[in-house]
């Protein structure tokens, strides 16, 4: 008695499909994106430019220092003129860092004020452009920490830009031009610079 041959499977298109369906998995399949802080670096000085050595009074420096238990100190000058170690929560500390950026009560241990052309404004008096925020982080530091305080302090921007553009355009910053924007960031320009990580107790 003869014996049927039993049908093979057709797997010509068995390639077509899969390729099919990699397609498709890779459309319809979300992946999560690393997110950064925005930060625009300095231009590069020219190579034939000399670099100077740029003397910073103390006052126009706040110091920030987050240790490894996540816990925040502020350095800075005080009404005697020696250094404050101020401790502070995160919640407080964009309050802090506009009280710093603005100076709005003229203290002598804040940062200065000085008369200056601001693009599209004239002449306003504003902090001096030669101020600084610093921070400086243990090894150990968290980096959910670190990423909350580098919101909160802009944060604080946001509410330094707001409130001078409420002043010289009667607009929430967000409401103003391009070129209005510009003014207000040429008036209040962020200055935020990180130390190298290290051990910031002492052994």
């Amino acid at each position: 008695m003869a014996k049927r041959k039993t049908p093979g499977i057709n797997g010509s298109s068995s390639a077509d499909i899969a390729f099919m369906l990699l397609i498709f998995f890779l459309i319809t399949t979300s992946m999560d994106t690393d997110k950064g802080l925005k930060r625009r670096l300095p231009p590069l000085p020219p190579k034939q430019q000399e670099q100077q050595q740029v003397e910073i009074n103390d006052r126009n420096v706040m110091r920030l220092l987050v240790n490894r238990a996540d816990e925040i100190v502020i350095s800075r000058m005080n009404a005697g003129g020696g250094d404050q170690l101020i401790p502070v929560k995160l919640d407080q500390l964009k309050d802090y860092a506009v009280e710093f950026i603005m100076n709005p009560e003229e203290k002598p241990y804040l940062p200065e004020l000085e008369v200056r052309e601001v693009e599209g404004l004239g002449k306003r008096k504003v902090v001096t452009s030669g101020y600084a925020i610093s921070i400086k982080n243990e090894v150990e530091t968290s980096y959910q920490m670190y990423v909350n305080v580098q919101n909160e302090l802009i944060r604080a921007y946001n509410e330094v830009w707001d409130r001078f553009a409420k002043q010289a355009f009667q607009k929430p910053f967000e409401d103003l031009t391009p070129s209005q924007k510009k003014s207000v960031a040429d008036a209040y320009p962020m200055h935020i610079s990180e130390m190298p990580l290290s051990n910031l107790a002492k052994k």
